[in-house]
């Protein structure tokens, strides 16, 4: 028999051995989606996940305040699209764990992230008015004002996010992380896989819905545009390099991917706390949270799980963009 080439070589984390990932044989979608969901299953990551949502669902039940039920359809079926998607692609090649010197660097390059996603957050919270109108944070406050202003004098009234959010989520982060030593193409924007697969089996439904309401003449094409330039100018991509780009990938070389799967979707689920105020009537911190993990946090894992298969930035974007352009 022919020889067959053992696979990949990786460092093991802990002993500093190596170990060799077999190459083995490809199996059918049907076979993949089953060993993919039984990994699901044994996953302490996806137990933690789905332990967290539920008390969540719980506390917005005996808190009186209504369940997002639409809010979680998206979700399911975002998440049931995200399996197809595994199905469709091979998983990355095994990234051991950083050790060492590595691993003190990206832990800096994680406190960084989290410093925008904080800073980012409370941006939210103000927009949504749960801080005090007064409160500021000394020179980022002031910036993010001014920016502002320039982004209404470019763009016209009220849209002075077009210049804020891509300032503070892209390039103010992007610009640090790479003082910090980390290489764009481990933030996202590296060479995808499957991508147009992964595009074909997620945006199916979006753009029949959007066909739908341009020939029913429910919104005309140029409404329809300018739905798309918003969502990707304030959120879509944006969100997506802060969250999958950023802090998915310090947390996957720390904790590996099933951690940072989780970590990034509940993460992401609470930074719109100020969303969760305002879909709660502003009832407290707890319901705002729970109802953020609800709805936010499943999406954050379905759209995660698109970035950890694609391995780029550009199919969990699109689907973002495409999900919120629906709204």
């Amino acid at each position: 028999m022919p020889n067959r080439s053992p696979g990949p070589v990786h460092r093991d984390p802990q002993k500093g051995g190596r170990i060799i990932v077999p190459a083995g044989r490809r199996s059918g979608s049907r076979n993949k989606s089953v060993s993919v969901v039984r990994a699901v299953v044994r996953s302490a990551a996806a137990r933690f996940f789905t332990v967290v949502w539920f008390a969540a669902v719980l506390v917005l039940a005996l808190g009186g305040h209504d369940i997002p039920v639409l809010g979680i359809v998206v979700g399911l079926v975002l998440l049931f699209l995200s399996l197809l998607v595994t199905a469709a692609t091979e998983p990355a090649d095994a990234l051991s764990v950083a050790t060492g010197p590595a691993r003190r660097r990206v832990w800096v390059q994680l406190a960084l992230v989290a410093v925008f996603i904080a800073l980012t957050g409370w941006n939210n919270l103000a927009f949504h008015n749960v801080t005090a109108e007064d409160a500021a944070i000394p020179l980022w406050t002031p910036m993010t004002r001014w920016l502002q202003r320039v982004g209404e004098e470019w763009f016209g009234e009220g849209l002075g996010n077009f210049v804020v959010n891509p300032t503070t989520y892209v390039l103010l982060p992007l610009l640090v992380l790479a003082l910090a030593a980390a290489r764009p193409s481990t933030l996202g924007f590296g060479k995808g896989h499957r991508v147009g697969r992964a595009l074909l089996i997620c945006c199916a439904i979006p753009l029949a819905w959007f066909a739908y309401t341009l020939i029913g003449g429910h919104q005309t094409i140029v409404r329809l545009s300018g739905r798309f330039a918003s969502n990707f100018m304030q959120n879509g991509f944006l969100e997506e390099f802060l969250f999958r780009g950023l802090l998915q990938t310090r947390l996957r070389l720390i904790a590996g991917p099933g951690w940072a799967l989780v970590g990034q979707a509940l993460v992401f689920g609470v930074w719109h706390l100020g969303s969760g105020y305002a879909s709660t009537d502003h009832a407290g911190l707890l319901p705002a949270i729970a109802i953020t993990i609800v709805q936010q946090s499943l999406l954050g894992l379905a759209l995660g799980i698109l970035f950890e298969r694609t391995r780029n930035l550009l199919v969990p974007s699109v689907v973002h963009i495409a999900l919120n352009s629906m709204g």
